[in-house]
């Protein structure tokens, strides 16, 4: 059963490579540039984990991710972010809140990121 990713990022680049590691591992992508277009996605399609930018326009990731939580509470999320330091704590609560599996700043490890999805995804 192929396994399909959503990848929200507003950052064009970041999208494409994500894609290209994925869909290269085998995984189904889809993409979304802004909050807003995930959660539509997410209405219509089933996605097995999603790779967030905490960062967004139009909807922050977090607000995402609670709104994904909300309609899908077995929902698996890693989140990404531009590299504002992440302050530990405050990934505690993430992982707390939000089922985060992992969170990785940008510039973004494709190596460790594909070890975190395959972990996540494994039955």
């Amino acid at each position: 059963m192929m396994k399909t990713i959503l990848v929200v990022d507003d950052a064009p680049m970041i999208r494409e490579l994500l894609k290209s590691v994925l869909e290269a591992e085998g995984f189904k992508v889809l993409e979304a540039a802004d909050g807003e277009e995930a959660i539509r996605i997410c209405q219509n399609a089933t996605i097995d984990l999603s790779i967030i930018d905490i960062f967004l326009p139009k909807k922050g990731g977090l607000q995402v991710m609670g709104e994904l939580i909300k309609a899908d509470s077995s929902h698996k999320f890693i989140a990404i972010s531009g590299g504002e330091a992440f302050n530990p704590e405050s990934i505690v609560e993430l992982a707390k809140v939000y089922d985060v599996v992992d969170t990785f700043t940008k510039p973004i490890d494709t190596r460790k990121l594909l070890q975190s999805v395959n972990n996540a995804l494994k039955d």
